[in-house]
């Protein structure tokens, strides 16, 4: 066990950014640390949010949401990085952190150079091949930077003029991911463990895109495919009834909900995954070795293209970029993963070249390094 320490965590309040700020936050804990964890709330993931910070609960970890208003221009946007600087300094008082470990988003700029002013110990954690706009500005003034590929390390090691100091870590996720059995999850869903199975996840952020293209896709399937397939779709609150209707009316067996939080279930039942681009959505995916039809999300500095482009390019799925994506192109892309096994064993191979081992363990070790500097 470590000594005792204090360590703060900061994130954006998406499930990309508070997964892996919450798998740490156990690790450390496990490790004897103290854990305080901040996360922005949004209205529109906050009940995601709430249940996965729930989860996470422990005598040594404090998970708390920091309300935001949203705005629509830099000068609230100043206001709020205003109050939560003084946030900040009033848990320093109290909290007293050794390290402070900011996970993304413009919430963890604030928080950082408030740290830095009082000398505490400094890190960020990207979870994405690019840096976003706040961790890329945040470079110059932490004392460590963990990446989770490491072209993204590299990339960093080879920007002149700056002194940064990489460590790729990889990403952090549920230990639960692919630890589950194929029969176990068809139970939980009522599904056949020995049909064909395709899992759709819309993502927090441009799910309705992905829902309308699979309605589109429900319509085109044959009615062979209608019979033998079954689909699992995580869709969001503002399509959930809308694709749970439409499956109905294309006689499919399909299985639809917002949000899931046994997502360990899903990927043990899936073939095929049709998905954005997220840091977490691709880790999971390497994780278990399921291949994905891609469909990034191309909006947010365009870094889920940056993602997809990594998996492409190491031959472990297929990528359509939403401006060229068709119902029949995602199902042409669907049939072609489905209707080939070896295909599938292949890219199931090459994904998982992209794994970094215990990302947890090993991000929690550059945290406590830091900390004891």
């Amino acid at each position: 066990m470590e000594d005792a320490l204090n360590v703060l965590l900061v994130a954006e309040g998406s499930g990309g950014h508070v997964i892996p700020a919450l798998q740490v936050a156990r690790t450390l804990a496990s490790r004897g640390a103290r854990i305080k964890v901040w996360y922005a709330a949004r209205p529109h993931t906050e009940p995601l949010m709430a249940a996965l910070a729930g989860q996470a609960g422990g005598a040594s970890i404090d998970v708390d949401p920091i309300p935001l208003e949203r705005q629509t221009n830099w000068l609230g946007r100043l206001r709020q990085a205003r109050r939560l600087w003084r946030q900040a300094q009033r848990c320093f008082d109290t909290f007293a952190p050794d390290v402070v470990v900011g996970f993304g988003g413009w919430v963890s700029a604030p928080v950082v150079l408030a740290a830095k002013q009082r000398r505490i110990h400094c890190l960020v954690h990207e979870q994405n091949v690019e840096l976003g706009r706040a961790n890329r500005w945040l470079t110059r003034w932490v004392d460590r930077v963990a990446v989770s590929f490491e072209e993204t390390g590299q990339a960093l090691r080879d920007t002149p003029r700056r002194s940064v100091h990489a460590v790729t870590t990889g990403l952090p996720i549920r230990q639960a991911i692919g630890s589950v059995s194929r029969a176990t999850a068809a139970a939980r869903f009522s599904f056949a463990p020995d049909r064909p199975t395709l899992v759709v996840f819309g993502g927090s952020q441009g799910a309705r895109a992905v829902n309308r293209l699979m309605a589109g896709v429900a319509h085109a399937l044959t009615p062979e495919e209608r019979r033998s397939w079954q689909i699992l779709h995580v869709s969001g609150s503002a399509d959930e009834a809308m694709m749970r209707d439409t499956y109905a009316r294309a006689g499919l067996h399909a299985w639809t909900a917002p949000f899931l939080i046994e997502m360990e279930v899903a990927y043990a039942l899936a073939d095929v995954v049709v998905a954005r681009a997220g840091a977490s959505t691709i880790a999971e995916l390497i994780r278990c070795g399921v291949p994905p039809v891609l469909i990034p999300y191309p909006h947010a500095g365009g870094h889920q293209r940056a993602n997809a482009r990594m998996v492409g390019a190491a031959f472990g799925g297929i990528v359509l970029e939403e401006a060229e994506a068709t119902p029949q192109r995602v199902l042409e892309a669907v049939r072609r993963l489905m209707g080939d096994p070896d295909l599938r064993r292949r890219m199931s191979l090459q994904l998982r070249t992209l794994e970094h081992g215990d990302a947890s363990q090993r991000l929690s070790d550059a945290i406590l390094e830091a900390a004891h500097r």
